[in-house]
């Protein structure tokens, strides 16, 4: 494992003419704590240094071509790209500028990700007029508030891939192009070079692909087996669950997860107004330990059934890599919809149900 010179060499070599790197950071912890500077596309430890008064410094050489590096200890650290130059960590705040890659990534990642809140706060809005508007005009406006995001966030991360396929910076925006236009990453992903295909985040979301498209709405779901998934230990099968007549809404979620929580109260209204013969909710509990998970349904008092101790079942069958996730299937296995949200899932269920009733009666 090759180390890198790190605060001892003179700052005079450095006004010489010579590549170098400098990181200058802030952590506010006991003098003493150790920070590691970590090749994340290698797995390698470039160099470890200590906090001085809330102070760390990284020093040295730099002769390669730009890599994908974390500054920090455990899971307080800060992902960047690294190249020459100097750049500012702040591990407290979770920030970090200097560099040019660094403070393009800066402004793109802040401009892409505005996109979400005002998203955001236009579902808000648009759910507080729900009990007064027609269940299928909700809907609509609601799946058109995501295209509308999506497509400014698709616009802006295409521009910047397509100005740097080759490098480090392509392929931060191509990973996060990936959780909002799937069509567009694939489209991109070709014309991309080998360095960025084999960016770590950008292949493991190139790998999840195939099983979001083979469980897409429209498409007859997937069994799997949690070892451990039932109460009792033994193992949980989606199929107990989903293909018996009922539609089944499968909430992907944990205790730890803030966001799942916050969606309990529209799952409650969905599931206090629906449950029976024709609906149903399961929970699945991923990379929680069970005792939280139990803690958790008691503490918010989730009467439906659950799967415990999943783990990677969920990402290597439908693509999950983020929770929380909801997946409505039919009374014959059909997935309907995902990644419902919100006021969407009592909206979705109850026009579901209604035209089963329909159809039925027919």
């Amino acid at each position: 494992m090759k180390k890198l010179l790190l605060i001892a060499l003179p700052l005079l070599v450095l006004s010489c003419g010579r590549d170098y790197f400098r990181i200058e950071g802030k952590y506010s912890v006991a003098d003493g704590k150790t920070v590691y500077l970590i090749d994340l596309g290698l797995n390698d430890t470039l160099g470890v240094t200590e906090v001085k008064d809330s102070s760390f410094l990284f020093l040295g050489d730099w002769d390669k071509e730009p890599s994908y590096v974390y500054v920090g200890n455990g899971k307080e650290r800060v992902r960047f790209i690294m190249e020459k130059g100097t750049v500012n960590v702040d591990i407290d705040e979770r920030t970090v500028s200097g560099t040019p890659m660094v403070d393009a990534y800066n402004d793109f990642h802040k401009r892409f990700y505005s996109f979400d809140a005002k998203r955001n706060t236009d579902r808000k809005a648009l759910s507080e007029k729900a009990s007064v508007m027609d269940p299928d005009t909700f809907n609509a406006e609601w799946e058109e508030l995501d295209r509308k995001y999506a497509s400014l966030q698709a616009d802006l991360a295409d521009s910047l891939i397509r100005l740097n396929p080759d490098n480090l910076l392509g392929a931060m925006a191509l990973e996060d192009l990936s959780y909002k236009d799937f069509s567009r990453f694939m489209e991109l992903y070709e014309i991309t070079s080998e360095e960025v295909k084999s960016f770590p985040a950008v292949a493991s979301r190139y790998k999840s692909l195939a099983p979001m498209e083979r469980t897409s709405p429209g498409k007859m779901f997937t069994d799997y087996t949690v070892p451990s998934g039932n109460m009792d230990g033994t193992p949980a099968h989606l199929s107990e669950y989903i293909g018996k007549g009922k539609y089944i809404l499968l909430d992907h979620w944990a205790s730890w997860c803030g966001p799942c929580k916050a969606e309990m109260p529209y799952l409650k209204k969905t599931y206090e107004a629906f449950r029976g013969d024709r609906f149903d909710i399961l929970g699945i509990a991923i990379n929680d330990k069970k005792e939280n998970t139990l803690k958790a349904i008691e503490e918010l008092s989730l009467p439906w059934n659950q799967i415990f101790n999943a783990t990677d079942q969920p990402s290597e069958f439908y693509g999950i890599n983020a929770i929380p996730h909801l997946i409505l299937f039919a009374p014959d296995g059909t997935i309907v919809a995902r990644g419902i949200r919100g006021e969407q899932i009592y909206v979705l269920v109850s026009k579901e149900l209604a035209g089963q009733q329909d159809s039925q009666m027919k």
